[in-house]
């Protein structure tokens, strides 16, 4: 199935560097981002269609407390129905909820959120609402608990679908460092007793920004790997590089500099949004 990147207007404006080196990196794998003709902030994968599958998508109010309850954020929400508007995208479902698609990882059969979904839509009893998810998304749904130090509550920071009933865990051993073991054994417990679970892990001693990598971009026949340093020449950087060619050993790795990005919460995955293609 082929698909087009899309990214918003506010990459090129506020996050140049990123824009070009994305540009470029997706020009060398035959592909080329193109903007959404409407967007109020940067991170698109929040407020756009989830893809459910055989280029169907579930469409979902986009209003995250993280942006509505200070007054002076929300006008970087984005409505999804004026970002869609001049798009063509086969909607299977559109759920009356509040949703945020950087809460939603498709791993084939299984979608994989936090339990952050509850806080979001206290009108809806609990079973209730995983009954809806469940029906819109084709999917049965295994709920993370929400690190709440995280403001968020993105699953996409957390996990990442490689194939064949294995996923991708961030490499939390690593950051925690003592302080949250109980929640890290947790989150392992609950993966394990679905997918066939591998690790990120680095050699040396990671950054607190090392939890990057895991959130990037994946096209047709590449992986748009993240990167911290400029000319991706730190240790860090090439360590990534290296476990990332051989987790994907049929893909074409690229990096691409996103610290700017990074610096306020996000990375590739969190500013890009694929749109499958029937």
């Amino acid at each position: 199935m082929t698909q087009d990147i899309y990214i918003s207007e506010w990459l090129e404006k506020n996050y140049k560097v990123v824009y070009d080196q994305l540009s470029t990196a997706l020009l060398e794998v035959n592909s080329s981002p193109k903007v959404l003709p409407y967007s109020n902030e940067v991170w698109c994968r929040d407020y756009m269609p989830v893809h459910i599958g055989r280029g169907n998508y579930v469409g979902f109010h986009f209003r995250p407390d993280y942006l509505w309850n200070t007054p002076k954020y929300q006008k970087y929400i984005t409505r999804q129905r004026l970002a869609v508007e001049d798009l063509s995208i086969n909607f299977s479902d559109e759920v009356d909820l509040f949703l945020d698609g950087g809460n939603y990882v498709r791993c084939d059969d299984k979608v994989v959120m936090t339990d952050k979904i509850f806080s979001e839509n206290p009108n809806w009893r609990p079973l209730a609402l995983l009954d809806r998810l469940e029906d819109a998304f084709q999917a049965e749904v295994i709920l993370l608990p929400w690190d709440m130090s995280e403001s968020y509550g993105h699953s996409d920071g957390m996990v990442a679908w490689i194939d064949g009933g294995r996923l991708l865990l961030n490499n939390y051993h690593q950051l925690e460092r003592g302080k949250n073991k109980p929640f890290t054994r947790r989150i392992r417990k609950i993966l394990c007793e679905q997918f066939n679970v591998f690790e990120l892990e680095y050699e040396g001693v990671p950054t607190r920004d090392s939890w990057c990598y895991l959130n990037f971009l994946e096209t047709d026949d590449a992986i748009i790997l993240p990167a911290l340093s400029l000319n991706h020449e730190s240790e860090e950087d090439e360590a990534a590089l290296s476990q990332f060619q051989h987790i994907f050993p049929n893909k074409v790795i690229k990096q691409v500099y996103a610290k700017p990005l990074i610096r306020h919460g996000g990375a590739l995955h969190c500013a890009t949004w694929n749109h499958y293609l029937l």
